[in-house]
This record gives C-alpha cells, sequence and structure tokens, in this order.
C-alpha cells in the first residue's frame, strides 16, 4: 500500500516573495525572516530552527513530515487567511485590514460564529481591546469564522 501523505515543499526565493507580496498587500506585512514550507496546496508553515534544508528533506523523504514549524496561513481562493498563532508573531508589522470589534461581537467570534458586520471584501484581522483575535473573510454583509473547533470557548 502506497503512502499518502502530503509532500512537504520548502518554498524558493520567487514562492516567498510571491507570499511576501501577498501578506503586504493584505496587511502591509514587510518581513517574513523564516523559511516557508507548503503542505498540500494550501497550507504553509515557518520554520526557523536549526536544521537546514538538506536536513528538512531528507527527513521528509525518509520520514514523511506531516508537520513542522508554525502553521501561519492557509491560501484561499482570494487571498490567504492567517492563524490565530501568526496574528500573535505578526501583529507589530500588521496595520492593513484590522477591523474593532466590540465586546460581543468578540464572544460571538471567539465561541465560533460568523459576525454580522458589513464591510469590505477583504480578509479581516479582528480586534478587540487591542488584541488580535482571529482572522476572517468578509463576504460585504458577514464575517465569516475560521477559529478551529478546538480553540474556540463554550458558551
Amino acid at each position: 500500500m502506497q503512502n499518502k501523505k502530503t509532500k512537504m515543499k520548502i518554498l524558493n526565493n520567487p514562492d516567498k516573495k510571491k507570499i511576501l507580496a501577498q501578506l503586504e498587500n493584505q496587511f502591509n506585512i514587510r518581513s517574513l525572516p523564516f523559511l516557508i514550507l507548503q503542505f498540500g496546496k494550501e497550507k504553509y508553515r515557518l520554520f526557523s530552527g536549526s536544521l537546514s534544508k538538506e536536513d528538512l528533506q531528507l527527513l521528509d523523504r525518509e520520514l514523511r513530515i506531516e508537520n513542522i514549524g508554525l502553521y501561519f496561513a492557509k491560501q484561499q481562493a482570494d487571498g490567504l487567511r492567517l492563524t490565530l498563532d501568526s496574528l500573535t508573531l505578526f501583529k507589530p508589522q500588521i496595520t492593513k485590514n484590522i477591523l474593532p470589534i466590540n465586546k460581543q461581537h468578540s464572544l460571538k467570534w471567539l465561541q465560533g460564529q460568523d459576525l454580522d458586520i458589513q464591510s469590505d471584501n477583504n480578509f479581516k484581522i479582528l480586534e478587540y481591546n487591542n488584541e488580535l483575535i482571529g482572522c476572517g473573510k468578509s463576504t460585504g454583509e458577514r464575517i465569516t469564522n475560521s477559529i478551529p473547533k478546538e480553540r474556540r470557548i463554550k458558551s
């Protein structure tokens, strides 16, 4: 039986520059001093450990790495969606597409609910009380929630 696990790809400089250009366009993130690893067609992880690119490739070839580094973004049809962990990492750089929300909306968001908020059709970084609490896609009428079930608060 063939192993069908997703292969890891270390992004080369042109591919990394494309990701950085998307991040700058969407959120004004201009610096990404990490290796970017791609898993499947859409998931990106950041790696800053002491293993070389060659070591990572050897490990992936011999053991098939499923996860390494910080999961930071998912490529979607209309842009990159940042994860909660990457919001903390990039908070000092994020200055674009920030949507301040109130306490009621923040509680709904953290419970995993979509928010009925009108905004332009972009990925939005939700901010409550000077904290970045999530990244969601605005449809114009609603912000779609993407917080994983295991990270949601119970109502």
